[in-house]
């Protein structure tokens, strides 16, 4: 799942452009003043009050298994899809 401040439309517009076919969560001011959800997942940059460009795997209970955020938005901080579903494996392997 993809979380962004953005709107739904525009969440939509970029799913669409991208061809993302997985859900994205669309937490902007509109529908998340207080930045409840982005504080829950630990990704909110309250300066900014924006979400940090982050990675969280939850399992099919809803648990928060494996967070990592990034330090910047530079290619080199990008987790390899590799990575990501070594993650997925593990978190797998230990339900």
């Amino acid at each position: 799942m993809g979380i962004s401040v953005n709107t739904t439309f525009s969440q939509k517009a970029f799913a669409d452009f991208t061809k993302i076919k997985f859900p994205l969560l669309a937490a902007g001011r509109d529908l998340d003043a207080t930045r409840k959800v982005l504080s829950a997942y630990g990704v909110l940059d309250p300066k900014r009050g924006l979400a940090r460009r982050s990675y969280v795997i939850i399992d099919k209970e809803g648990t928060v298994r494996f967070k990592s955020i990034r330090p910047s938005n530079r290619e080199q901080d990008l987790l390899s899809t590799e990575a990501l579903l070594n993650e997925v494996k593990k978190i797998n392997q230990a339900s």
